[in-house]
Order: C-alpha cells, then sequence, then structure tokens
C-alpha cells in the first residue's frame, strides 16, 4: 500500500537481498515465500572479495551447480583456503572441454555428478539452466527457484554479452541475478518496478541498460532521473549514474539490465 492507501502496483526487485536476505521472515527484504535457491558457477575466477556471498548463498541453496570449468575455479578457489571438502557441488554439467582432470577426479570421489551435454547449439550456460529445470528440479516450475550466478561477467566480450542474453532470455520465466567483478546485474521486466537497495553493498554507482531495444524509462529515486524518456544502445543511455534513495522505481516499456556496484560484507 502507498501512503495515500492505494495498492502498490510496482513489481518489488530484491537485488541484493536475494544474496543477504533479512533474516526476519515478515520483513519485505526477507527470502521471497516458498522460492527455491540455485547457484551457479561460471568459468570465471572467484576474487577473495565474493568469499562471503559464496558462503551465504551456498548455505542456503538448494541446488549448487558448476558449469564446466567453473568447477576449475570453485576448486582453486578452495584449495587455496583448504576447505575443499566443504564446498562440493552436486553437479558439474557442460561440454565439459574446459573442466580439468583433477577437479573433476575430486569432485566425482565426493559424489558430485559429471554430466556432458555434447550439444554445441547451446551454451554451458544455457545447459546449466537445462539440467537444473530438467534433472534436478524435475520440471517444476522454474519461477519457483531464484538462480544466483557467479561470474559470467569477466573476460571475454563475447561472453559478457551472451550471459546478458541469457538474462533477457530468461526474464519472463525465472529471476537470475549476477554476481561478477563486484557488480550485481539482473534484468527489470517491462511495467512498473520497484527495487529495494540495501545501502551496505549496492551502489553508489549504476546503470539502466535498455539492451532488449529502444525503451521509455522512468527513474525516481537516483541523482539523474528519466521521465518517460527514451533509451537506447544507439541513444541515451543511464550510465554511471548513482543510488540516492533506498527504493529505485523504474517504469519501462521493454526490459531493461540494472547494474550497480556491488561490495560484498566482509
Amino acid at each position: 500500500m502507498t501512503d495515500k492507501g492505494v495498492p502498490d502496483k510496482h513489481q518489488v526487485q530484491l537485488g541484493s537481498y536475494l544474496i543477504y536476505p533479512d533474516e526476519d521472515s515478515t520483513s519485505v527484504t526477507s527470502w521471497p515465500k516458498n522460492k527455491e535457491l540455485a547457484l551457479l558457477i561460471l568459468n570465471e575466477p572467484i576474487p577473495d572479495e565474493e568469499r562471503n556471498v559464496l558462503e551465504s548463498v551456498w548455505s542456503r541453496a538448494n541446488y549448487r551447480v558448476c558449469i564446466d570449468g567453473g568447477g576449475n575455479r570453485l576448486y582453486d578457489f578452495c584449495k587455496h583456503r583448504d576447505t575443499l571438502d566443504k564446498f562440493v557441488p552436486d553437479v558439474i554439467v557442460g561440454d565439459l572441454d574446459s573442466l580439468q582432470e583433477t577437479p573433476r577426479t575430486y569432485y566425482e570421489r565426493q559424489g558430485a555428478n559429471i554430466h556432458c551435454y555434447s550439444d554445441q547449439n547451446s551454451t554451458d550456460f544455457m545447459k546449466g539452466l537445462s539440467y537444473l529445470d530438467n534433472e534436478l528440479r524435475h520440471g517444476k516450475d522454474p519461477n519457483d527457484c531464484v538462480v544466483v550466478v557467479v561470474g559470467g561477467l569477466g573476460g571475454r566480450l563475447d561472453h559478457i554479452m551472451h550471459t546478458l542474453k541469457v538474462l533477457f532470455n530468461n526474464n519472463l520465466k525465472r529471476q537470475i541475478c549476477v554476481i561478477s567483478e563486484s557488480n550485481l546485474t539482473f534484468v527489470i521486466p517491462s511495467g512498473k518496478n520497484k527495487i529495494l537497495v540495501n545501502k551496505r553493498v549496492d551502489g553508489p554507482t549504476c546503470g539502466i541498460l535498455p539492451l532488449a531495444g529502444q525503451t521509455m524509462l522512468t527513474t525516481k529515486g537516483l541523482r539523474w532521473n528519466l521521465n518517460n524518456h527514451p533509451s537506447s544502445f544507439e541513444g541515451l543511455m543511464s550510465t554511471s549514474n548513482i543510488i540516492d534513495d533506498p527504493e529505485i522505481l523504474i517504469e519501462t516499456t521493454l526490459p531493461v539490465a540494472w547494474t550497480c556496484e556491488f561490495t560484498p560484507f566482509k
């Protein structure tokens, strides 16, 4: 409800509260009711700063999936900290062209499933989501499982663009949040949206990326807001903006990517 008693029609986006949900179950920033959690680790180095993210999500996840070379990244990260036995994924999935023998052998011995998809018409990220849907969740509604992805927005530009493409292609069927390169990124669907900001970890800089085509944007709560203004890849994009308020309102005619600086708890 709004201050005037009118129902709030904004779609609430929890953003970083999916990483660090409020422990008070009655809070709007607590973990969403009846939602499962899947952690996907992509083939990108896991920096020391994201240790707390990994631990927080891992401890709550219903499903833990390494995407091909993501198995190498998890193994290296944990071996350096002598925590290999504490972080064993349910499955390592992909075409397995990047998975090294030492991590593969170790995780197999620890009970992880190693699943190879030879299909070259889908990427390893897509294979991981398919395995999650069909093998781990057995065809249950994808919308009932939040997916947190570690990695995917660093390194090669074509890999980065593909990660963003997967986010956009999935925005109507599931909620995906990516933590990568000290950024938090997710897709905001068309319509009226409210992002709940945790200023202890979010910002200050942020951006709204109109990668689905030209959209009309109206925003509130940013340093530089837009009022029904066209935004496109070729034209104006709201980048290097600043988060001012704990709630950001975004109305858009097409899905857009929200990205902001993210500083994990220590």
